[in-house]
């Protein structure tokens, strides 16, 4: 499989990268200017124009992986509007264009943050209510987690219209030193480095046409359900929070 990551150079595309090149061939783009790397290229995904040209310099892509964004929580709503609204409706437009079957969307936690972000603090909380993506509906905590709605809900306006499957991941704390030990919050909502490859290689391969899924590792006292994700891509976390020390 031809595999295109957007947003290669950010901290989940590399951990990615790392985690995929094995069993996929990786192409990626990113808005910072890379040293010359074969199969990455410089390109704004905000300028439709120029990620068509881009698109055009590739092979056939077997599916996108569609990360690029503004991930800061407290971005600017111009640069969200620039980089998470009009650049992923972008991606999408070219996915049409190219007629690249299928993409795994990297939403994010804060599309539902305010039921964590209120009473009852539920990182605090030994045994949390679980959140559930069909349960609970979304409850955005910014202008960023906003973005991330409109993004699931332009995946679904693609699967509608053309058919084009995606999957989109509501992806938890994914941390440099994979080190969820310095926080009580984060011993609850991190996603290690290697439950983010495993649920993203479950991702490329399932046969689900549609679905939007929390990542997470499987943390005692999480407060996302992974049931689902489990049940429907056979999600296998291999990592707890709760056992390191």
């Amino acid at each position: 499989m031809k595999i295109l990551i957007t947003g290669i150079s950010g901290r989940v595309g590399e951990v990615l990268k790392r985690g995929l090149i094995a069993d996929f061939d990786i192409y990626g783009i990113d808005i910072k200017p890379t040293m010359s790397q074969e199969r990455i290229f410089t390109c704004d995904i905000s300028d439709l124009s120029e990620l068509v040209n881009m698109f055009k310099k590739l092979p056939p892509i077997d599916c996108v992986i569609h990360l690029a964004a503004d991930h800061r929580v407290d971005a600017s709503w111009e640069s969200v509007l620039k980089n998470n609204i009009i650049g992923t409706h972008n991606v999408y437009e070219c996915v049409r264009l190219f007629s690249i079957p299928r993409v795994v969307f990297a939403s994010s936690n804060h599309v539902t943050g305010m039921y964590e972000g209120i009473p009852p603090k539920l990182h605090l909380e030994e045994n949390p209510n679980m959140i559930t993506v069909s349960g609970n509906p979304v409850r955005p905590d910014g202008d960023y987690g906003s973005s991330k709605v409109y993004g699931e809900a332009v995946a679904r306006q693609y699967f509608e219209l053309y058919g084009i499957t995606s999957i989109c991941l509501r992806i938890g704390s994914l941390l440099a030193d994979d080190n969820p030990t310095c926080s009580p919050r984060l011993k609850k909502t991190w996603l290690s480095h290697r439950d983010l490859v495993q649920l993203c290689k479950k991702s490329l391969s399932t046969s689900v046409p549609f679905g939007v899924y929390y990542g997470v590792s499987g943390n005692s006292g999480k407060f996302w359900d992974i049931s689902d994700a489990e049940k429907d891509l056979g999600y296998m976390p291999d990592d707890d929070a709760s056992k390191l020390t």
